[in-house]
């Protein structure tokens, strides 16, 4: 594809040839003298002409491209200056305006994912806190249980020593009462 200074080039080169050409054939039929020496002068100075104004006019535009590919690769710092007092000028100014946009909102995006980071690490150890507090009530309920557990045992551990007392006394009153019997049989008899 060719660059802006050859279009722009191409584009005088050609309208001044078209001009020679018609210079030509014009004086075709009486060349005055010296007239293809002054047809050769013409056609290299459009050729130079052209060439000078492509490159002037397309100096600008690279300039921009140029800092815009910087912009591109992360140097938002660059400032677009160009004094031409033209368009291009006004292209540049919109192209500062656009990466000071670009430079504010990039570090407003950077100031949100510190801030985010930040809220991310209070919340990792406010459940760190959170977990070592739960950690905490689980080892102390399950003391609480494991006493409970082991007072439990003891009370059913006790519980039957007493029952087996109740059993020893009731089988004492039984033969309490059977004896008793036999005395009162004895005595009516």
């Amino acid at each position: 594809m060719p660059s802006l200074s050859t279009k722009i080039a191409q584009s005088i080169i050609i309208s001044g040839l078209f001009i020679v050409v018609a210079f030509i054939a014009i004086y075709y039929q009486n060349p005055v003298s010296g007239f293809y020496f002054v047809i050769a002068l013409l056609v290299f100075f459009i050729v130079a002409f052209g060439l000078a104004m492509g490159k002037t006019f397309a100096k600008p535009v690279r300039q921009i491209l140029d800092q815009a590919d910087d912009v591109s690769s992360g140097n938002v710092n660059k400032i677009f200056y160009l004094k031409t007092k033209d368009e291009v000028e006004d292209l540049a100014r919109t192209f500062d305006k656009i990466t000071r946009a670009f430079d504010k909102t990039k570090a407003e995006v950077e100031s949100l994912r510190r801030i985010d980071e930040i809220k991310l690490k209070t919340k990792s150890l406010l459940s760190d806190q959170v977990i070592a507090a739960l950690e905490g009530k689980i080892k102390n309920r399950t003391q609480d249980l494991e006493t409970a557990a082991s007072h439990l045992e003891i009370l059913q551990n006790q519980l039957i020593e007493k029952e087996d007392q109740i059993k020893e006394l009731e089988s004492k009153v039984a033969k309490l009462g059977v004896k008793k019997k036999r005395a009162t049989t004895k005595k009516d008899a």
